[in-house]
């Protein structure tokens, strides 16, 4: 009898203990859920209260230690905002939130006046993949830091981090077509179009706006390296149809692509476009194409860049 006693005395303890733990874990994810949307609404005091309430020591939450953090210090307690982002940083291995974390205690090592610890915090946001360069450049936190020489070679690094193909000389070949143009037909002073050349997502691409002075021949066109090939390439769609030159390659001060398209009884033209840099002031765009597989050759259009004042 007393065996069964606490055989069922046992169960009925494990199963107290199951259902404690499970409203337990439940508490802790709702009071998690209302935290997240205080602090996403900014209330920082509201979501400190409930993430103390859900969070302890050994809590290995990572995300849920940096935005106590956070609210700690937008509540002015940089000491607890520390102890939190030392946590965070224990308990997770995501890179983009040791990036965060690191930023973070950066700004409050930087407000305190410890630079090398700021700098130190830094170097380790850049390298987990911080990207927020502009944070460096305009957060008052690092003020007392922002001239230091250190400092800037880490906001170039995480510029370039961000923008990759800022800091790729092949992706910065076509550059000198980069301006607002007035456009000639080459040797005269006939004046046929302007065009506005631009740098474009996050300098991997430079964007073409053409606007004839004629009825048509209007359009756009976007320059990249193919990944496929890794060579230039551009893609023109105006109200004369869509066309892909291929193959660009920089050389001698020149672009050069080439192309495939047709005449008006369909007969298969093969084709050279050519960028020629004359100077930072002026480019000569000429396109030829053969009829007979380039044994002979046919221009198209020659025309001469001039840079507009």
């Amino acid at each position: 009898m007393l065996s069964r006693t606490r055989f069922f005395f046992t169960v009925a303890l494990l199963l107290m203990l199951f259902f404690f733990s499970k409203v337990s874990a439940q508490s802790f994810t709702e009071n998690l859920k209302r935290a997240d949307s205080l602090y996403q609404l900014k209330d920082y005091s509201g979501a400190r209260k409930l993430y103390e309430a859900a969070l302890y020591d050994t809590a290995k939450n990572g995300a849920a230690w940096s935005r106590l953090g956070f609210a700690y210090y937008n509540l002015g307690d940089n000491n607890a905002a520390m102890d939190a982002y030392e946590k965070a940083l224990s308990y997770s291995n995501l890179a983009p939130l040791k990036a965060s974390v690191y930023s973070r205690m950066a700004r409050i090592n930087s407000l305190k006046n410890k630079k090398e610890e700021a700098l130190a915090n830094i170097d380790s946001a850049v390298r987990f993949g911080y990207l927020l360069y502009y944070e460096l450049d305009t957060l008052k936190d690092f003020s007392a830091i922002r001239n230091n020489t250190r400092f800037k070679e880490l906001r170039t690094k995480a510029y370039n981090a961000a923008y990759p193909c800022m800091n790729d000389p092949q992706a910065r070949e076509f550059d000198f077509w980069v301006g607002k143009w007035d456009v000639y037909i080459t040797g005269t002073k006939n004046c046929v179009g302007h065009s506005l050349i631009q740098i474009v997502s996050g300098g991997c691409a430079i964007l073409e706006n053409w606007s004839s002075n004629s009825v048509i021949g209007n359009g756009k066109s976007l320059n990249f390296i193919d990944p496929g090939t890794n060579k230039w390439r551009q893609t023109w769609v105006g109200n004369d149809g869509l066309q892909e030159f291929v193959n660009g390659v920089y050389s001698d001060d020149a672009m050069r692509f080439t192309f495939e398209t047709t005449d008006n009884q369909h007969h298969k033209l093969i084709g050279r476009f050519i960028f020629y840099k004359q100077g930072p002031r002026q480019v000569r765009q000429f396109n030829e194409t053969s009829a007979d597989e380039g044994k002979t050759w046919t221009t198209s259009y020659d025309f001469t860049y001039i840079k507009a004042n």
